[in-house]
């Protein structure tokens, strides 16, 4: 199905003047979605206010997406620690350490292109805007879909963000990694 809410400008600002008039101009809680083009990747992104999923103490959250090539070959994912993941720890759970105390504290790594990883969360923007967020997961995965496969980018962040400075805030990692696939 095509996607219904497809924002065009001349510019990253000019979209992100549209996004932000868009959600400031909104008469409800209901979602949000829209597509728009950075340089060379369509971007999707969806505020999930309302998640429906069956799940137990389900909440609101905010995602970006975008396909990659299917050449792409680097994996990445990053999460937020919890206990499930110190646990995992003591049972040889890999972990990426960059060097960052606050960062490497407070995520679990996991790639399998550890010198490309440790590059993109040097980048001082994607680290200090991830450690804002209570829950984070952002990787680069495959995503089958019948026979065919997807590569993806995606950046899931907890919370319904809906104000247009954070939410544009909460992008940049996420085009940081974007920018850096090129």
């Amino acid at each position: 199905m095509p996607h219904r809410n497809i924002i065009t400008g001349k510019s990253e600002d000019e979209i992100w003047e549209i996004i932000a008039d868009q959600l400031n101009n909104k008469k409800d809680d209901l979602d949000y979605t829209a597509q728009f083009s950075t340089e060379k990747h369509c971007v999707t992104l969806d505020i999930d206010i309302h998640p429906d999923r069956g799940e137990e103490n389900e909440k609101p959250i905010t995602s970006f997406s975008a396909l990659l090539p299917d050449e792409t070959s680097f994996r990445f994912k990053i999460e937020k620690q919890g206990l499930k993941h110190e646990i995992g720890k003591l049972f040889g759970m890999q972990d990426v350490i960059i060097g960052h105390p606050e960062f490497d504290k407070a995520f679990l790594i996991q790639t399998n292109d550890v010198v490309k990883v440790k590059e993109v969360l040097s980048h001082a923007e994607v680290s200090a805007e991830l450690i804002k967020h209570p829950i984070v997961d952002f990787k680069i995965r495959e995503r089958k879909i019948g026979a065919n496969k997807e590569i993806l980018l995606s950046l899931d962040l907890e919370g319904g963000i809906t104000e247009p400075n954070t939410l544009k805030e909460a992008f940049i990692p996420f085009k940081v990694v974007l920018d850096f696939m090129d």
